[in-house]
C-alpha cells in the first residue's frame, strides 16, 4: 500500500517544467560598484579585488560580535522553475572553525512578505584561492512573489572574503533521468521486477505526442521492445518477470521519442538474472528491509564523534551507531560485543573534499585508502554499512560518488552503502551513488515539524519507493553551530514530544531506519540542557521506537486505508493476524478525520495517542493534537 501511495504522489511533488524562463538580476560582477545592491556594514565593493583585477564585493571584519546582516539584491524568478546560481569566492583567514563561512543563496517570500524558503550553496573558510561555489534551487513554489540573491558570510565570521562573477540561470534537468529497478543492486533470481525512469518533459511536448519504449534481452538472445506501462511528464514505468530476462548480466534500456520519432533522451541499466541470490552478511530485501545474517533489522542509532562516552551510548536503546571518527578494531569490537552495529564512515575520502586525509590527493589514492578500510573490517560481524556521502552534491562530485559506490560493491559485496543529503533538488541526480538514502530535516526551532513528513515523502518519491530510507531526525540544538547568541532559547533542543513526532513522521512516510543527529551535539550542552537530561530524552524516544521494531519489520499483507488528510502520515502493518495503524498529524493545528479500512474490524485499541472511535464496520474517527502521533492495534 505504501509503495502505491508513493507512486501516486510522486508526479505532484517532484514535477518541474524546464522552459526558457530566465532570471532577472543586475551587476553580478560589481563593475558598476554597488548599484542594485543593499550592503550592510563590513561589506563594500573594491576595484582591483576581483578575478583578473576586476571589481569584487569584499567582506572585511575583525569583530566576531558584529550584528549579523548580509548583502542582498532583489531578483526576478519564475514560479515552477529551478535555477542554478554560482559565484567565484576567495577567502583570507576567514573563521573561526565552527562558522559556515563565505557562501551564497536565493530566498523567496509570498506576496505578504512571509518567508517561504530558500536554497544555499556550500561554504568556504580559512584561506582559499578563487573557487566557484554553486547551488541549485528547489522548484520555486507557486506562492513565491519576491526573491533576493544573497552573497554573504555566516554569523560570527572574522577575516576577509571576496565575491565576483556571480550567475543565476535556469537549471535544465535532463529530460530523461536515471533508470531504476525494484531489485537490490539490480540483481534477482525470481519474481516480478518493476522499472521506473524519472522524466522532466518540457510543457511544449504534450503527453499525446510522446512515445516511451523499454527494451530488454530475452533468454534466447533476442531483444524485445515494449511500450511504457505508465507515462507522464515525470515518469515512465515497466514491469517484467525475471524469467523473461536473459540469464546473467544484460541491459534494460529506455528511450523517449516524439510522434515524429525524434529522440528526446535515452538511458539504460545493467541487470543481472542469477540462478540463486548470493549469501550476504547485510543486504536489502524486496520490502526495503535491512537483512543482517538472514534476519530483518531496523537500524536505530545516532551519529557520534570520537570515542567519548561510548560506554553510555551502548547502554541506550540503539542497535547501531554512525561514528564520524571511524573506529579502529578495538572500537569495532567494543560496539559489537555490546550489541551495537557500526555504519563505517568513508564519507570524507574524496580528493578535494574538505576533510580528506592528506594522503588522498587523487581518486586512485582514495581507492587505496578505502580498500585498506575494507580489508580491515569487511569481515567484522559488527559492520552494518559504509557511509559514503555526507551532503556532497553537484556535478563536480557525481563522478567520484558513483565511482565510490561501484568500488565498494566490488570490494565488499556483503554490505550496502548509505548516503545522506539535505539538498532535495539533487535527489534524482545522485541515484547512481548509493544503495540506501537518507535526508536530514532539522526544523526546530525555525520551521514547522511538517518539514519532516515533506522531506521524507519527497525522498521516497524521488526513487519511486524502490530505495530504502534511513532517515536522520533532529536530536540536537542549533546553539552549537550558530555563533550568534548560541545560548538563546531560539536555538533550543527539541522537546521529547517534538522528537517523538519527527521519529514517527519519518516512519509513517516510509522510513526503514532512523539514525539521529547527534550524540556528540548534545554533549556540547550549548542549549543549556545538561547532557544527562538531553540523553534521557533521546533515549526515551528511541526506546519507544525500538519497542515496536518487530511490528515495523512485519511484511504480512495489510488492509488499505483511505480518508486521511494530506497533512497526515499513515502507515499500516499486520503481525500475527493483528493490524497496526500508525497516524501522525504533521501540522501545527489539531485535526480529526474518519479513516476507512478495506476490511471490517471489531475493536481498535491505542498503544499510544488518543482513543479512536469506531463509527462503522470499517470506519474509525481519530482526533489528534498538533504534530501528535498515534499507534493503534486493530482486531
Amino acid at each position: 500500500m505504501l509503495a502505491t501511495a508513493v507512486l501516486l504522489a510522486c508526479s505532484r511533488m517532484l514535477s518541474a517544467d524546464v522552459g526558457d524562463k530566465g532570471a532577472r538580476a543586475a551587476n553580478l560582477d560589481f563593475e558598476r560598484g554597488d548599484k542594485g545592491w543593499r550592503l550592510p556594514p563590513a561589506y563594500f565593493v573594491a576595484r582591483g579585488s576581483g578575478m583578473n583585477g576586476t571589481s569584487a564585493l569584499v567582506y572585511d571584519n575583525a569583530d566576531p560580535k558584529l550584528p549579523y546582516a548580509f548583502p542582498s539584491q532583489k531578483v526576478r524568478l519564475e514560479p515552477g522553475q529551478t535555477y542554478r546560481f554560482s559565484a567565484w569566492i576567495r577567502t583570507e583567514g576567514l573563521g573561526p572553525a565552527n562558522v559556515h563561512g563565505a557562501t551564497l543563496g536565493i530566498e523567496w517570500s509570498d506576496a505578504n512578505g512571509r518567508h517561504l524558503g530558500g536554497s544555499y550553496a556550500g561554504g568556504l573558510k580559512g584561506t582559499t584561492d578563487w573557487t566557484r561555489l554553486e547551488g541549485v534551487t528547489t522548484v520555486i513554489p507557486e506562492k513565491a512573489a519576491s526573491f533576493r540573491f544573497i552573497p554573504y558570510c555566516s554569523p560570527g565570521c572574522v577575516g576577509k572574503a571576496y565575491f565576483d562573477d556571480m550567475e543565476i540561470a535556469p537549471y535544465e534537468r535532463p529530460i530523461v533521468g536515471h533508470l531504476l529497478s525494484s531489485a537490490y543492486r539490480n540483481t534477482a533470481d525470481k519474481g516480478r521486477i518493476e522499472f521506473r525512469v524519472g522524466l522532466a518533459v518540457p510543457k511544449k511536448h504534450s503527453p499525446e505526442e510522446l512515445k516511451a519504449e523499454f527494451s530488454y534481452e530475452t533468454p534466447d538472445g533476442s531483444r524485445k521492445t515494449v511500450p511504457s506501462r505508465g507515462l507522464s511528464r515525470d515518469m515512465a514505468a515497466f514491469a517484467v518477470d525475471v524469467v523473461e530476462l536473459k540469464r546473467g548480466k544484460s541491459v534494460v534500456a529506455f528511450r523517449l521519442k516524439t510522434s515524429d520519432s525524434s529522440v528526446l533522451g535515452s538511458t539504460q541499466l545493467p541487470f543481472s538474472r542469477v540462478a540463486k541470490m548470493p549469501s550476504r552478511h547485510v543486504w536489502i530485501d524486496e520490502h526495503r528491509r535491512t537483512i543482517v545474517d538472514g534476519k530483518p533489522f531496523f537500524p536505530l542509532g545516532m551519529y557520534t564523534g570520537s570515542a567519548s562516552r561510548r560506554a553510555e551510548y551502548v547502554k541506550g536503546p540503539f542497535n547501531c551507531v554512525m561514528p564520524y571518527q571511524a573506529p579502529d578494531a578495538v572500537g569495532m569490537d567494543f560496539y559489537w560485543t555490546n550489541g551495537v552495529m557500526v555504519i563505517y564512515s568513508v564519507k570524507d575520502v574524496y580528493a578535494g573534499a574538505k576533510h580528506t586525509p592528506r594522503s588522498v590527493t587523487s581518486e586512485d589514492a582514495a581507492d587505496s585508502y578505502v580498500q585498506a578500510k575494507v580489508d580491515a573490517f569487511k569481515n567484522h560481524p559488527g559492520l552494518l554499512a559504509w557511509y559514503v556521502n555526507d551532503e556532497l552534491v553537484g556535478d563536480g562530485w557525481l563522478g567520484m560518488l558513483t565511482r565510490r559506490r561501484d568500488f565498494l560493491e566490488c570490494a565488499d559485496p556483503d554490505h550496502p552503502t548509505w548516503a545522506v543529503i539535505y539538498q532535495l533538488q539533487f535527489l534524482r541526480e545522485i541515484t547512481s551513488t548509493f544503495d540506501v538514502i537518507g535526508t536530514d530535516p532539522y526544523p526546530v526551532p525555525d520551521k514547522p515539524l511538517s518539514m519532516v513528513t515533506d522531506w521524507t515523502r519527497r525522498t521516497d518519491c524521488a526513487y519511486f519507493g524502490f530505495r530504502p530510507m534511513w532517515q536522520v531526525p533532529q536530536a540536537f540544538d542549533w546553539g552549537g553551530y550558530r555563533t550568534e547568541n548560541p545560548g538563546s532559547p531560539q536555538n533550543r533542543m527539541p522537546t521529547v514530544d517534538e522528537m517523538r513526532s519527527m521519529s514517527w513522521q519519518c516512519i509513517a512516510s516510509g522510513a526503514n531506519g532512523l539514525v539521529y543527529y547527534s550524540f556528540t551535539a548534545i554533549q556540547k550542552e550549548s542549549h543549556g540542557l545538561p547532557f544527562a537530561k538531553a540523553w534521557a530524552d533521546v533515549c526515551k524516544v528511541g526506546a519507544e521506537v525500538r519497542r515496536y521494531i518487530p511490528v515495523l519489520l512485519s511484511v504480512e499483507p495489510v488492509p488499505a486505508v483511505t480518508g486521511a488528510p494530506v497533512a497526515w502520515g499513515v502507515r499500516t502493518w499486520r503481525k500475527d493476524g493483528v493490524t497496526w495503524l500508525l497516524v501522525v498529524n504533521a501540522q501545527d493545528k489539531a485535526d480529526a478525520a474518519e479513516l476507512t479500512l478495506s476490511e471490517e474490524f471489531s475493536e481498535i485499541l491505542a498503544e499510544f495517542g488518543p482513543a479512536a472511535e469506531k463509527t462503522k464496520a470499517c470506519t474509525v474517527k481519530i482526533s489528534l493534537a498538533p504534530n501528535e502521533p498515534a499507534l493503534y492495534r486493530i482486531k
